[in-house]
């Protein structure tokens, strides 16, 4: 009972004794500023090809050191981690200032700059990124024909704002890849073919003596590298003349002496220009339209008839009967690509060779016809390239150094541009790889699928005399608008872009 009497006093002696210790304890503690650390001039991204040098001189404040006593701090450049990926932290100088040559392995780094005061342990960061390239990273790939039985691999690489044209590409990354013979084909799409790929963007260049896949991001090349070394054929392919490939998202079509082989997975299958499951090879056209989920319009020329190919398998299947046209058309096919017009068609342009008139005919791969006309444009018999715009349908050719632009709609050509006499040796819209809706660039890379690509040359001077000239096409048969143009190229006879 006492204890609860005395309890309240108790407490209230406590609590004063308390605080006269805190009113007491007035100033009774000593605060020493630190040596603080400020960067400057470091940026907040690098862009550089690997081997290269990288430069960067920081600017150092210190608020209690004047001068910078060097040997009273420590200096790190570290690899923090290549973004999207985990790994230990790598330490690329111990420098003040970084003046190295970068031998980090291809990627975007997140980057750090740390100083270190070693009195006190205080130390400062300053963050930023490093794209580690090279020349061969990304940009437009030119297979061009020197007009001597040898092809040269051009590039016009991609970095940041900047665009390098380099000639002769594999030269310049030191690749074992010789491009002997005229040129075939190259392609980019993704691949699981082996080699080189495993799942990313593969790079299938042909020439009329070989035909191969470089490595990712330097070009590399070795034999086991040859497409031939993927093929269930019996007979090795040894001649390449003529080659050409229809890639989509780890397949695609491969067109080689006279037949066409389905590309998948992990090989290149025999054969598939058979007919509705015979063992007879027809002679195929080298023009195929293979949609997206890999089903393909496959043209026997022995028959001039229009054909599905599945999309596996080693056989095509007969179209049904159209309501426009006969699929087994009794014309000459000079041209066929599927286009994402209208939900996805195939163009085919045809040729009547009694009359010599030219007929396009637009279809689905399922085989509904949409459209089947004669082309009454200007210059039309004498066509030499032809090329699709992707969105809005509109048919791009050229006769001579001239470039129309044929309307379907309007039945009518209208002259683009013209070269006077330059030569045209490439008309084309570029498909891309990665437009798909999680990829990085998509929105770039759809923008430039929809640019109509122009190659142009002077006779005679097949080394340096070309350029790339890159369009937007307006709708309404607006004219041409120059996006871009690119001189000096070779005479480029096909054309790819290495995505990123």
């Amino acid at each position: 009972m006492n204890t609860h009497h005395y309890k309240p006093i108790l407490i209230s002696f406590i609590f004063a004794l308390l605080l006269s210790a805190c009113m007491k304890d007035k100033g009774n503690y000593t605060y020493t500023p630190i040596n603080s650390i400020t960067i400057q001039g470091v940026d907040s991204a690098y862009l550089l090809d690997y081997g290269t040098r990288l430069q960067i001189k920081p600017v150092l404040k210190f608020s209690k050191d004047d001068h910078e006593d060097t040997a009273n701090y420590t200096y790190n450049w570290v690899a923090d981690h290549l973004v999207g990926y985990t790994m230990a932290p790598t330490i690329i100088s111990t420098s003040r200032n970084l003046d190295t040559v970068i031998t980090l392995d291809y990627g975007l780094y997140a980057m750090y700059y740390r100083v270190t005061d070693k009195k006190t342990g205080v130390f400062t960061d300053s963050y930023f990124t490093l794209n580690v390239g090279a020349p061969s990273y990304e940009g437009w790939m030119m297979l061009c024909d020197m007009e001597n039985g040898n092809s040269r691999l051009d590039m016009i690489s991609h970095s940041g704002n900047t665009d390098t044209l380099y000639r002769d590409i594999l030269k310049e990354v030191r690749s074992a890849y010789k491009t002997t013979g005229t040129p075939a084909f190259i392609a980019t799409q993704f691949s699981q073919l082996g080699g080189p790929t495993n799942g990313s963007l593969g790079i299938f260049v042909a020439t009329s003596k070989n035909a191969v896949l470089l490595g990712l991001d330097s070009l590399d090349y070795v034999p086991a590298y040859d497409l031939k070394n993927f093929m269930q054929a019996a007979e090795p392919v040894t001649d390449w003349t003529g080659a050409d490939i229809s890639l989509r998202m780890y397949g695609g079509l491969l067109y080689v002496n006279n037949n066409i082989y389905g590309i998948g997975y992990s090989s290149i299958t025999n054969p598939v220009n058979t007919q509705d499951g015979g063992s007879a090879l027809f002679k195929p056209s080298r023009w195929t339209a293979q949609n997206t989920s890999g089903q393909s319009i496959i043209f026997n020329e022995d028959t001039k008839t229009f054909l599905r190919y599945p999309g596996s398998g080693t056989t095509c299947l007969t179209l049904p009967a159209g309501d426009l046209f006969n699929f087994s058309t009794g014309m000459d096919l000079l041209y066929s690509a599927f286009a994402p017009f209208n939900s996805g068609e195939v163009f085919a342009v045809l040729k009547n060779s009694t009359t010599g008139k030219r007929y396009l005919a637009r279809f689905t791969v399922p085989g509904k016809q949409n459209y089947f006309a004669e082309i009454t444009g200007d210059g039309i018999a004498d066509a030499e390239n032809f090329a699709v715009s992707p969105d809005l349908g509109y048919l791009f050719y050229n006769v001579g150094g001239k470039v129309y632009e044929y309307d379907h709609a309007t039945k009518r050509s209208i002259l683009m541009h013209d070269y006077g006499n330059r030569k045209i040796s490439l008309l084309k819209f570029q498909p891309f790889a990665s437009t798909y809706a999680s990829a990085s660039n998509a929105a770039y890379y759809i923008g430039l699928s929809k640019k109509l690509l122009v190659g142009t040359y002077i006779q005679g001077q097949p080394e340096n005399s070309g350029i790339l000239d890159i369009y937007n096409v307006p709708d309404i048969n607006a004219p041409l608008q120059l996006y871009k143009s690119y001189a000096g190229t070779g005479k480029i006879s096909c054309i790819a872009y290495r995505e990123r």
